[in-house]
Order: structure tokens, then sequence, then C-alpha cells
């Protein structure tokens, strides 16, 4: 068996990258051309892997997207893992764990504290330390319950007064950026990715997508035969988000079903006289920890949130995590510290998997019923709960 090794992707290598990704996931449909373009332009320079074997023939390549994702509210670097990619005949040669782990090093060399992905198998990405964080959920209304909405805020029955509408334009991608940015601290959300300005202003300027903007907030949807698709919805008020329903849900004699691709949990299932539509769909993703410290102290946490916790981690893939850290959480900010190579006797012991599994908000008594977690106390138990407590999401595919 030939030997493996890793090294950066150049634009040379391209062709040999989409030949393996068209063998193995099919070739390019409309549009493919352009996205392989953009795909390679972002993630070249250090962000895209290949696995080679002794002739330096690529066996297999991998990317990794710079993203921002929120938890607790702010705002962490992360790497998004994507495009992996493996030539059929060199499977089961170890070629996809060597390039899952050389990523995870590089995504530590680039200074990304947390990795995400959506798995084509579970296995793989698990001897990686990754684990299920959350999962996107596409949920489905009725487009007249969203009209009715809209009306209800023309009345004047809801504060945060009136909103004028208009289409909004590349010139609006960094006020569109800053309002997604406040939204996702203001509810103090996990997981979503920030959509940068730049890309905003790449959808907007290539009018694939319908976009309205308000002072104080903004929707983007997708609009075919079969139904209505809400990418983002982003309000400022009460009256802002029955506005901005209202606009979506204006055509619903001609599209009466419409999607969202949004919080499970966004207010509008408050607001609506009716009920989502029983279909719910939901694509898992897995998170992993890169940079454990690093990724503490960028975090939020509930104000009131006081406490303490010991943890041992052991992580081979991302020896910055590795070892006993001291944990502590007060006035809405968290720190991870060292403590040495001999952990208190009270301290909870996780792999890679398990601290991937309890930062996603996983509780611990769920973890050691999944063999993910060994020893601890009850009071520290409680202690890491408090912690990582999220309900973390995804709103985008990548």
């Amino acid at each position: 068996m030939s030997e493996l090794r890793t090294r950066d992707v150049v634009e040379s290598d391209l062709p040999a990258v989409l030949t393996i990704r068209s063998r193995s996931f099919g070739p390019l449909g409309s549009g493919g051309d352009t996205w392989w373009q953009r795909v390679s332009a972002e993630t070249l320079g250090g962000r895209m892997i290949a696995v080679v074997d002794e002739t330096d023939t690529i066996l297999g390549a991998g990317r990794i997207r710079p993203f921002e994702q929120a938890w607790g509210g702010r705002h962490l670097r992360m790497g998004g893992v994507a495009g992996v990619y493996v030539e059929p005949s060199a499977r089961g040669r170890g070629v996809a764990t060597t390039l899952t782990r050389a990523l995870i090093t590089r995504m530590g060399e680039l200074g990304d504290v947390v990795s995400c992905l959506f798995p084509t198998t579970a296995t793989l990405y698990r001897r990686s330390g990754y684990e299920i964080g959350g999962t996107q959920t596409r949920s489905t209304y009725a487009g007249h319950h969203l009209r009715a909405l809209g009306a209800l805020g023309a009345l004047g029955a809801l504060p945060g007064g009136d909103a004028t509408v208009r289409s909004a334009t590349p010139d609006d991608a960094a006020a569109l950026h800053a309002l997604a940015r406040e939204a996702q601290t203001r509810h103090a959300v996990s997981g979503p990715m920030l959509p940068s300005a730049e890309r905003l202003a790449d959808e907007l300027g290539r009018g694939e997508l319908t976009s309205y903007v308000v002072d104080d907030g903004f929707v983007v949807y997708d609009l075919s035969q079969e139904a209505l698709t809400v990418e983002q919805l982003v309000a400022g008020s009460p009256a802002t988000a029955a506005t901005l329903w209202g606009v979506v849900g204006s055509g619903s004699s001609a599209t009466p079903t419409v999607h969202t691709f949004l919080d499970p949990r966004d207010p509008v299932a408050l607001a609506l006289g009716g009920l989502p539509a029983t279909e719910v769909r939901q694509v898992p993703w897995m998170g992993r920890v890169v940079d454990l410290a690093a990724a503490v102290a960028g975090r939020g946490f509930a104000a009131p949130l006081a406490v303490y916790a010991e943890l041992v981690v052991d992580d081979a893939e991302a020896p910055a995590n590795a070892g006993a850290w001291h944990l502590e959480v007060r006035d809405g900010r968290g720190t991870a510290t060292r403590t040495g190579d001999q952990p208190a006797g009270s301290a909870l012991h996780v792999g890679a998997r398990g601290l991937s599994a309890l930062w996603c908000g996983w509780s611990v008594s769920r973890l050691r019923q999944a063999g993910l977690a060994t020893g601890g106390t009850a009071d520290g138990d409680a202690a890491l709960d408090a912690v990582f407590a999220c309900t973390p999401y995804i709103t985008e595919y990548f």
C-alpha cells in the first residue's frame, strides 16, 4: 500500500480535484462552473488540502470555508469543512481520515477555534472528534397566515412604528450584515453562521434571490412555482417582523406554501394565527472544538451565571485541547485555564467527541449514556451543563 501524505492544493490541481468530485457525486449541474470558480477562489491559499500518494497523484481533497459562527450571541471563527472528495478507487485506504485530521490541524494554524460540517457519514468524522451538534431545519407555513400577520402590523396593532419597505441592493450589504450580527447577539443564539457583507453583496448583485430591507430588518427569499423559501429574515421590532412576513405572504394565492430555513424557535411561531405544517425537514450537522481555550473565551454566556468546573480532555488530533482544565464563567465571560498534568480527582473525563458534544449543549448525563464521558461528580455535571447550555442550529447548508 502506498504511503499517504498531505499538501496544499494549488491552482494547477483544480482539474484533478474536480474530476474526483465528479466521480464521487456526479458532474456539476447548471451553474456549477460558476460555483466551482467561486469556491476555489475562496479556499485556495491554505484552505484546500489534498491527500496524495508517493507519485503525488491526488487521491482526495477537502476545503475549509471561513465563517463566523454565533455561540451564546458572540461570534467565533469557524472552519466549515466542505467538499471532501475521495477517488473511488482509493477508498478504504485511510484517505478520508488522513484528510480530515489534516484539515483539523490546518484550522488550528489558521485560527479557527471551532468547526462544523454536514456529514455524508457520521463514522468517518467521529473518528476525528466531530459529534452531532444540531440540525438545519426547514419549517413550512401556510402563506395566508403570514399575510394575515402582515395585515395586523399594517393596522398598527403591533409596537415598533411604521416600516417602509424597499428592494435591497448591493450597497445595503454592510447594513444587512450589521443587522444580522445585532440580532444574533440580542437573541444570544448558538450555531448560525453570520453572513458576511461580501457574500450578501454578491447575492444581491446576482439577483438570484429576492430581498427587501427596512430600517431595522430585512428578508431574503427564493421563489419558485412550488413554494417561496425564506433564507433569512431579521427584524428589530414586532412591527418590522409583521411587515416583512406580510411581504412574504402577500402572494399566498399564487404561492400558498412558504418554507423557512430559520431558527426553529423564530418568534413568528408565537405570533402566527396558525401552526406550522406538520412536515418539518431536518438535516443534522456535526461540530468540533478546535481550540478550547479560545473558544470558551470567545463564547457568550448569560450575565447572571457564575460557575466553575473541572474537565479533562483527551484529543490527539487537536493537542491544544488535550489536558486538564479549569473552566470558569462570570459576568457573561468564560475562561478555560490549564491546570497541569495532575487533574482534580473529581474532574469529568471526555475525549474529542465528548468535548464537541458538550460544547453543543448535550448534557453530561447523555454523554455518559453514550459512553462519551467518565468520572466527575453530580455537582460538576450540573456546572458543565450550565456552562454549555444551548440549543444550537444552523440555517444554511454549505
